[in-house]
């Protein structure tokens, strides 16, 4: 009957256990997540998506994925930022999108999907309605409306009001 420590070899583990330990340790600071802002339903949306591939990159890779379903969809790349940055999400009209990141802003279309371009200035009729931003919330990577931004408006019960006089 063979030895016991023969069969377990008990110390091969922490030799086969150490590039699995290292495969984690790589992996675990990559990051590929994304937040949508759902127009008309989930068949019609704005998703943006964000990607880290190594955990020693300090910048994440932005990606716009325009959705009409089925008609269209179609994925646009923006530009590399930090983790932490805010994407506004602008519609100055009908159908029409404008992501802006800091300075910089795009604008792209849901009716064929295709449209897509980097503005080089401020459009002349402005950016239109502000419909939220995709940041970080809580440490999830989220869209959050802009009504949700705003503040409540007092409600009659907790109004102060003055003693008849």
């Amino acid at each position: 009957m063979p030895h016991p420590q023969t069969i377990f070899a008990p110390r091969r583990l922490p030799c086969l256990a150490l590039p699995l330990v290292a495969l984690a340790f790589f992996l675990s600071g990559c990051t590929n997540d994304s937040a949508a802002y759902h127009i008309d339903g989930a068949r019609h949306a704005l998703s943006v998506e964000r990607r880290q591939d190594y955990f020693w990159e300090k910048q994440m890779q932005l990606s716009v994925i325009v959705a009409r379903l089925p008609e269209c969809q179609r994925k646009h790349i923006l530009q590399k930022t930090g983790a932490r940055t805010a994407i506004e999400l602008w519609q100055p009209g009908p159908g029409t999108y404008i992501f802006k990141i800091g300075q910089r802003a795009y604008v792209t279309e849901t009716r064929t999907c295709q449209g897509f371009a980097r503005l080089e200035e401020d459009p002349p009729g402005g950016y239109g309605d502000l419909l939220g931003t995709f940041r970080v919330v809580q440490g999830v990577f989220s869209f959050v409306p802009e009504k949700a931004r705003e503040a409540p408006a007092a409600s009659p019960e907790t109004q102060a009001t003055t003693p008849p006089g």
